[in-house]
């Protein structure tokens, strides 16, 4: 039998159910998640292996969740971004500009999702890093288990695990026999899903296992055509030349009401839900071998490769919330919807039905750039294991990824008039890490590993931002680097037969940089080398229009505006000290302290320029080059995580029921955020609202850029409660109840940025002007965004098993999560400082939510095949996961309505 080498606290993280179905580990027999439900009136010893011990996972001093891909079949989990409800204080949202979840745990999260950026969460593949949060977008299939540890893993799990961390772990080939199996799925929105698996035993010690996923769906949005927005250059011809409108005038939408230039307006087209926003179209392979030539030596290779290309996400208007907005003009006068000036407040002129026309709901979007993605990840994971003695074994993990984006996204949505879009053009982030490890594997009362570490990543992030009426930029960073080594060591010494002590610590450096990197403009006062003319078209709607639609994802056209050459370094020391004590068979109690670390990080260098204030023009030198007043460089510190936790895992019940509670406390210190925020302010000369041209009139405007702060501290506190239970035969409860209570302590004096112009009802200069202090708010003492006081899981799943084999088996599941922020900004709480005679409408409370999903399922006999239907969100509520203000209104990607299907599994 093979060992299996993994230090106690990894170890841990070898169970297939926070502490459910008992299963042997990966090096004996594995689990078979085809085989028929389990029939049982109580629980199983969930069995882990520390080292050359094993221990049951009831004796494991962690917060752990974890499950096999059977219960993900079961919740229809595909990837990542789906998990939230399985974890216990875990939330995850979207970000659809990036196509990218944002991972929250124990109200710690990270908000900057670009090449910049890392997450407070870190996510594993077979245990190799996985820096890029598009990285969870990929299709989980043909899995051990997936596993998600609760508190700082950071000793040993290494970058980013602050609050805690998400390992995938994939099946590996089997050496006994021959095994297949094939599934397909169908559901609402023409969804169609195939998966695949074969394992072949070339001989008794190389086998060989690959697997595939495959999965199509329409997309759940409304989606519409919009040829009378500004930027129509992608649309089809048919949606370009659509017929004029000739309905009532109270039923246009707000772009056909606004139309450019022109008295008549054209028909919205219906889009194909095929290939609108919110769709899917991926796939994904992995092909794996693993070679045992002796009992000392195991080496498992891997491939997998996942290519999505669906239309991307897209986020939808509040309209509940929009209902409530009051539009006034500059003079503080009310505007109906059609902006005349009205003696009342009109609420609901910036509705759903005002915006996008009647019947429009927050399913309904208007776009005139339609979405596009082409997201491939390749990846080769390798796990090298080796006995040198019966006392010691060496492991060498390695890992090497390559993620390739391209991307069109319509940015406004038809909101407004300020026709945006975002671009990405082959986008290329390439990592590779290597572990080295020794571990002990005898049965001495000390059981240790130590290791080394090494991670590099090379970004190369080509894109733009366009605003179709004056100007595009583009992001030309050809070569932002992370390169970070580390040392480790932990050790749990049995101190008596029930009391053990673990020390860990970890010593990490980091250095990033840029090289060569530019932050580059296209508008009507640059110029495109490769014309000699100016480079934009502004206030040109059909000259605009005449551009090829990939006229502004050549780099060539732009002009350099800043060089972001820039380089930072940051070391950090992490620590575990921990107690756990038996108390009997059944009972066991756990206390420790660690600290988790986030890297500081680099980020665009912006520069100030000496300019005249009665004329806008920059003041040159000698030489004629522009005199620099000052360069910003956005260099920030790491975040700190200091936990201290108390946990017991009890047996009751006759052995019956199962129980983990976890009570922890967390220092959160420098916490980074990220945000779009002035940093300096500049003249410009104003243009005319109709014309576009020049005026002569000088005005104050704001360089405002995507930047992270290091912003102050907070106290987090919390409970989880993890249960199951078997009370009869054939039947089984589980799930969990949670409380977390946040609060930022520190004095922080924020420079407003959420919904800024409409909350305080000025422009964007003044919002934005960092020396304007009517926009400074304390936000001492407010909640961390995504942290429900309350949450609660229950699941009920019975086997009604009959003589003949056969088995059906009905499962029930509810959640439910109470209200809590989309931001720390939290809006409900700073009422007095606003202008807005409405700031419900621009909220940033994340209002209470529950859904319910059932299933059913008919086993045959050995589980030869199998048919299951199931109803996700069964109540068909609705969940906005996350809030973006401004526009005047609040928009963020919605959750999918109620969904429905059935889905088959044949084993061979």
């Amino acid at each position: 039998m093979k060992r299996l080498h993994k230090p106690l606290a990894l170890s841990v993280a070898l169970v297939n159910s926070g502490f459910a179905y008992a299963q042997q580990d990966t090096q004996q027999e594995p689990l078979n998640t085809q085989v028929g439900s389990q029939d049982v009136s109580a629980l199983e010893e969930v069995v882990v292996t520390a080292t050359k011990r094993e221990t049951n996972l009831m004796e494991t001093p962690i917060s752990i969740t974890a499950f096999s891909q059977e219960k993900l079949d079961r919740e229809g989990l595909t990837n990542i971004k789906d998990m939230a409800q399985m974890v216990p204080n875990m939330e995850i949202s979207m970000d659809s500009s990036q196509t990218a979840p944002v991972v929250a745990m124990r109200g710690v999260r990270s908000t900057n999702i670009t090449e910049l950026g890392d997450p407070s969460v870190g996510l594993h593949l077979d245990g190799i890093y996985s820096p890029r949060p598009q990285g969870a977008m990929a299709l989980m299939f043909d899995v051990e288990r997936v596993e998600a540890m609760r508190g700082p893993q950071g000793t040993l799990f290494g970058r980013n695990s602050t609050v805690g961390n998400v390992n995938i772990i994939s099946k590996r080939p089997d050496f006994n026999e021959f095994d297949a199996s094939v599934g397909i799925e169908a559901g609402r929105w023409n969804h169609q899903q195939t998966r695949g698996m074969i394992n072949l035993p070339v001989s008794e010690t190389f086998a060989l296992r690959a697997s595939f996923m495959q999965e199509t769906r329409d997309s759940y949005l409304d989606g519409y055509y919009d040829p009378n927005q500004w930027d129509v250059r992608y649309l089809p011809e048919e949606v370009q030349n659509a017929p004029v409108y000739t309905g009532a005038d109270e039923d246009r939408s707000l772009r056909q009401r606004e139309r450019w230039g022109s008295g008549e307006v054209q028909e919205l087209v219906k889009a194909d839900p095929s290939d609108f926003y919110n769709n899917s179209d991926q796939y994904a392979f992995r092909v794996s071998a693993l070679w045992e030539p002796s009992e000392t030596l195991s080496w498992m290779l891997a491939y997998e490769q996942f290519q999505d290309d669906s239309a991307g996400g897209a986020d939808t208007l509040n309209c509940d919330m929009a209902a409530q907005r009051i539009r006034k003009d500059g003079d503080g006068n009310y505007l109906d919807a059609d902006g005349n000036i009205s003696a009342t407040p009109v609420p609901g002129q910036l509705g759903c039905e005002s915006v996008y026309g009647p019947g429009a709901d927050d399913f309904t979007v208007n776009v005139s750039v339609p979405g596009f993605l082409d997201l491939n990840i390749e990846s080769i994971r390798s796990n090298l294991s080796w006995d040198l003695s019966e006392e010691l074994a060496l492991v060498y993990n390695a890992g090497w990824s390559e993620q390739v984006r391209s991307q069109h996204s319509d940015q406004d949505r038809g909101i407004t008039g300020w026709d945006m879009s975002i671009f990405f053009r082959d986008a290329t982030f390439t990592s590779q890490s290597h572990e080295l490890q020794l571990q002990s594997t005898g049965s001495g009362p000390l059981q240790w590993i130590a290791g080394a570490f090494y991670f590099e990543e090379d970004n190369n992030m080509q894109g733009g931002w366009i605003n179709s009426g004056a100007n595009a930029d583009y992001w030309n960073q050809p070569n932002r680097t992370l390169k970070s080594q580390a040392f480790f060591t932990q050790g749990t010494y049995a101190l008596t037969d029930r009391l053990n002590a673990t020390v860990g610590v970890r010593y990490t450096e980091d250095t990033k940089q840029d090289v060569g990197g530019r932050n580059m403009a296209c508008n009507s006062d640059t110029i495109n080398p490769q014309t000699g003319e100016a480079c934009f078209p502004a206030w040109d709607r059909d000259a605009f229009n005449q551009l090829p639609t990939d006229y502004f994802d050549d780099a060539g056209i732009y002009t350099a505006v800043s060089d972001n050459q820039t380089k930072g370094s940051w070391d950090f020391t992490n620590y575990r000290l921990g107690l756990d004590y038996i108390i009997n068979d059944d009972l066991m109690v756990f206390g420790y302290v660690a600290n988790g670390f986030r890297s500081g990080g680099i980020g665009d260098v912006f520069v100030q320029y000496e300019q005249d204030p009665a004329t806008a023009e920059y003041l040159l030198d000698d030489n004629g080059d522009r005199i620099i007043k000052e360069r910003h460089r956005n260099t920030y510190d790491p975040e700190v995580v200091t936990t201290y936790e108390l946990g017991s895992k009890g047996t009751y019940l006759d052995g019956s029921l199962n129980v983990m509670a976890t009570l922890f406390y967390s220092d959160y210190e420098d916490m980074q955020a990220a945000s779009a925020k002035g940093i300096f302010p500049y003249y410009v000369e104003e243009r005319a609202d109709d014309t576009g041209e020049l005026t002569g009139e000088i005005t104050t405007e704001t360089q405002t850029v995507f930047q992270t702060d290091n912003i102050g501290t907070a106290v987090i506190k919390g409970l989880e409660v993890e249960f199951d239970w078997a009370p009869i035969e054939n039947g089984r409860f589980d799930g969990y109840i949670t409380w977390l209570d946040t609060e930022i302590t520190s004095d922080f004096i924020y420079h407003w940025d959420f919904a800024a112009t409409d909350l305080f009802e000025v422009d964007h200069g003044a919002a934005t002007n960092p020396d304007n202090d009517a926009m400074k708010v304390n936000l001492k003492g407010n909640e961390l965004a995504a942290s429900p006081k309350l949450s609660a899981k229950l699941n009920y799943t019975h086997t009604f098993r009959f003589n003949n084999g056969f088995a059906i088996v009905p499962h029930l599941s509810y959640f439910w999560r109470d209200k809590s922020y989309h931001t720390f900004q939290n809006v409900d709480k700073h009422y007095d400082v606003f202008a807005t005679e409405t700031p419900d409408a621009f909220s940033d409370v994340r209002p209470a939510f529950h859904s319910v999903n059932s299933t059913l399922k008919l086993e045959a006999p050995d589980n030869k095949w199998n048919v299951e239907a199931f109803v996700y969100n069964l109540t068909d509520q609705k969940e906005t996961y996350w809030a973006g203000g401004g526009d005047g209104v609040i928009k963020g990607p919605v959750s999918m309505p109620r969904f429905y299907g059935i889905r088959g599994n044949y084993n061979f």
